[in-house]
């Protein structure tokens, strides 16, 4: 048994691409599957062998496929046209589609589960998210897959409003929550692991840094927030634990996936 060095799957007789060694699963043995360092190499291979290469691909499977111009920005235009009519219906859409924490609320409402994931009613929450994911979602999408993207957006997501639930039932304040905050957590700390050179500079400071440096600050700022606000040092309305139980989601897919997408120039954001 051997994992693919793409999305993790281990297979039991694994491809191995003769143009940069990775070892790969039937829907990423080809090179342009698995961005391979060798690309350049294979294009140069006779049309004819080419043809017979991309004749062993796998048929296209039907049912639920993701649009064209790809996952991350499917996510940002959800956002968006969320966001708009908040603008016009804010308290209904607060209502219907925010994170409210009491059981019995999501009993009747079990959607906002997921909704929440994509609301957003002030301006700078909507702006900062999605100039954020943006930068981050696409990357990632561009090194795993639009599918694998989406199951880290929607799991780091979901593990962030468990993690608000239980907390608000620990504190007792049930405030309804929203935002792609947890989701872009999980994003951002898979890429913190398979890819550690990419460098952020985080206004207003001009001086680049790590991006694991940058989510140890703000992981430890989180932490502080919420321990400070649930003891009664100030409140703030921020779901802190959400960032925190994304986060960790997205650690955990990195490590599950391996250091992938061999870089051969620096990202900064």
């Amino acid at each position: 048994m051997a994992k693919c060095d793409i999305c993790g799957k281990e297979v039991v007789l694994p491809y191995r691409c003769k143009y940069c060694g990775g070892t790969f699963c039937e829907e990423h043995r080809l090179p342009e599957n698995h961005d391979c360092d060798g690309l350049d190499d294979y294009w140069n291979v006779p049309v004819n062998v080419k043809r017979r290469l991309s004749s062993t691909q796998p048929a296209k499977r039907s049912g639920f496929r993701i649009p064209n111009y790809g996952a991350n920005n499917t996510v940002l235009i959800v956002c968006t046209v969320l966001f708009f009519i908040s603008l016009i219906a804010p308290i209904e859409m607060v209502n219907l589609f925010a994170l409210h924490p009491r059981i019995e609320v999501l009993l009747a409402r079990p959607w906002q589960i997921i909704t929440s994931m994509f609301l957003h009613v002030e301006f700078w929450h909507f702006f900062v998210n999605m100039f954020v994911l943006l930068f981050f979602g696409t990357e990632l999408e561009r090194r795993l897959g639009d599918r694998k993207y989406l199951e880290i957006f929607f799991a780091a997501g979901f593990a962030g409003n468990l993690g608000y639930i239980a907390y608000s039932y620990a504190v007792g304040n049930f405030a309804p929550a929203l935002g792609a905050s947890a989701a872009i957590f999980g994003v951002m700390g898979c890429l913190a692991i398979i890819a550690p050179e990419i460098r952020i500079i985080i206004f207003p400071i001009p001086i680049p840094i790590g991006i694991r440096t940058a989510l140890l600050l703000f992981a430890a700022y989180d932490f502080w927030m919420m321990v400070a606000s649930s003891m009664g040092v100030f409140y703030t309305n921020v779901a802190n634990i959400a960032h925190l139980a994304g986060l960790a989601v997205g650690l955990y897919y990195g490590k599950r996936i391996g250091r992938r997408g061999r870089i051969r120039h620096g990202f900064f954001y």
